[in-house]
């Protein structure tokens, strides 16, 4: 009798881990698509991206969502690169860019630094 709670309790688990995965795993790969279709309309062309770092799982302390950062080739200053981040309560890609290493939004005038600026279609969204 224990034996078929206990193999009930751990075949429940297996179950709740791997449901959660499966809704994790979906929408990851959504937020991936938007923050890509994104990035396109920012204007970073595929062919000048040199990495990219899009975590499996964030930290505790990071905020809700997906975050997708882009360094791309030839950059001026290598302490410059792109924040991306999806946020699934809003539905909404919202960019922040590192410049000489401080983080700041795309109205900022240190936005002008990087390489690739906002296009008028990402400017519009906001």
């Amino acid at each position: 009798m224990i034996k078929k709670i206990v193999l009930a309790i751990i075949a429940l688990t297996i179950i709740i881990v791997g449901v959660s995965l499966l809704v994790h795993f979906n929408n990851r790969k959504v937020a991936e698509d938007k923050i890509d279709r994104y990035i396109a309309d920012y204007g970073i062309p595929k062919s000048e991206i040199k990495s990219e770092e899009y975590p499996m799982f964030n930290s505790l302390s990071a905020p809700k969502g997906f975050t997708k950062t882009v360094y791309v080739k030839n950059e001026n200053n290598k302490d410059n690169y792109y924040i991306f981040h999806y946020d699934p309560s809003s539905k909404k890609v919202e960019f922040s860019g590192v410049v000489e290493g401080s983080e700041v939004s795309i109205h900022n005038k240190l936005i002008k630094k990087l390489k690739y600026q906002p296009s008028d279609k990402v400017l519009n969204k906001d």
